[in-house]
């Protein structure tokens, strides 16, 4: 008799399969690229708490991060975006300036500056080109061939060019009221996205790169800026503006002087920003997209993302957070100054950067930048208190700035 096999049977020995992360990944990596700038942010209040404890660990201290970075906060957080679909944006600081002068400018009243036959002449000429070279772009990416696409837009450019010396000589030597404070700020901030429309159109239109096109505006936006206001800065004058200016001037300058619930309005609309751009970014289609094209633009494209539309709308996000900045300057300072903002780019791209924002594109996070400037704000005033010069000081933003793209690139390397 054959004995019967009571024997168990064996277990299921297939080896398990992967687990699941307990984070998502993207907010895995988001997180990841918080802990550094956050890391930094300790280090840096515990180098000089250690070192200058009674005059760094203070309010005064935290209130004079406000007072001076406010306004970088919120230019870096539109500079997010840009960075993170692997472009650049080099005007930032002259888009700053000349949204502060054009709303002082529009506060104050005044006229245009007077008509030239050069000044129109240029401006007619500049629009013609502008226009040529983008309609002939569009032209060549539907298929024309360039000497067809040429002699096609040049008939809409010359109009264009036309119409635009008219327009300026209609305006040249024109006198406008005064405009409420509301109205002017509205004023700055549209001046802002100008020129980042203008930044996306030269880079999505044109296919020129980000570093070349917005290195173009930035001494083209500054010229006009110091044209605008004939070099002189536009301040609050009493016997030479009208009662009504000097009244929006004071209620523009509440942004800075008021307080609301213990902090000022500027500091306010940091937080304001930042509570529209965290979701803007990480909850919509145009941040999976800015991700997507910062990734890889070819991928994007091929998915179908209009890679040109969300292109040129995140440099029209930086513009609008830049005329943002320069309409909060012109409340500090109750006017205009036209060399403002000089050099304010790279410590924007620095903050950027420093909060975890690749230059490569495809990753970064509002949070990390804010943390970015508020090392950046926390290491000046630091050196400050300590009494290391200015040129030293230099030495340290730059040593920080390589060091984070030193990491930023190790950790592409790894992946």
């Amino acid at each position: 008799m054959s004995r019967e096999n009571h024997s168990t049977p064996a277990l299921d020995s297939q080896p398990a399969g992967p687990r699941s992360p307990i984070l998502p990944i993207g907010l895995a990596r988001a997180l990841t690229s918080i802990l550094g700038p956050l890391i930094g942010v300790i280090v840096v209040v515990a180098i000089f708490g250690i070192w200058k404890p009674d005059s760094f660990l203070t309010f005064r201290t935290l209130d004079n991060f406000l007072l001076y970075n406010s306004y970088y906060a919120v230019a870096a957080m539109g500079m997010t975006f840009v960075i993170i679909t692997a472009g650049i944006d080099l005007s930032v600081g002259s888009t700053m300036a000349l949204s502060s002068i054009c709303c002082a400018l529009a506060i104050r009243g005044g006229a245009f500056p007077a008509r030239s036959a050069g000044t129109t002449i240029a401006i007619g000429v500049s629009v013609a080109l502008l226009a040529g070279i983008c309609i002939a772009a569009r032209l060549i990416d539907a298929g024309r061939r360039p000497a067809s696409a040429v002699r096609l837009a040049s008939v809409p450019a010359a109009i264009l060019g036309i119409i635009a010396a008219l327009c300026w000589m209609g305006l040249a030597g024109t006198a406008y009221v005064p405009m409420p404070a509301i109205v002017a700020a509205a004023f700055g901030i549209a001046v802002g996205a100008g020129v980042g429309f203008l930044n996306g159109t030269l880079i999505t239109r044109l296919g020129l790169p980000p570093f070349v096109a917005t290195l173009a505006t930035l001494g083209a936006i500054r010229g006009l800026t110091l044209f605008l206001c004939n070099d002189t800065p536009v301040s609050r004058d009493p016997r030479t503006w009208k009662p009504a200016a000097i009244t929006a001037i004071d209620r523009l300058a509440r942004l800075q002087s008021g307080e609301i619930l213990g902090m000022r309005p500027n500091d306010w609309i940091v937080v304001f920003v930042a509570l529209i751009a965290i979701p803007l970014l990480h909850f919509t289609i145009l941040g999976r997209y800015a991700y997507a094209i910062g990734s890889n633009e070819r991928t994007a494209r091929l998915c179908g993302v209009k890679v040109e539309r969300y292109k040129t709308l995140c440099y029209v996000i930086a513009g609008i957070t830049a005329g943002l900045a320069g309409v909060m300057m012109t409340a500090k300072s109750r006017g205009g100054q036209p060399t403002e903002f000089t050099g304010a780019e790279l410590n924007i791209i620095a903050a950027v950067v420093i909060g975890g924002t690749s230059l490569f594109g495809g990753e970064g996070t509002i949070v990390g930048t804010i943390l970015g400037v508020l090392m950046l704000g926390l290491l000046y005033s630091g050196c400050v208190i300590a009494d290391i010069s200015s040129n030293v000081q230099r030495i340290f933003i730059g040593g920080t700035i390589v060091l984070a793209a030193a990491l930023d690139r190790f950790r592409h390397l790894r992946g």
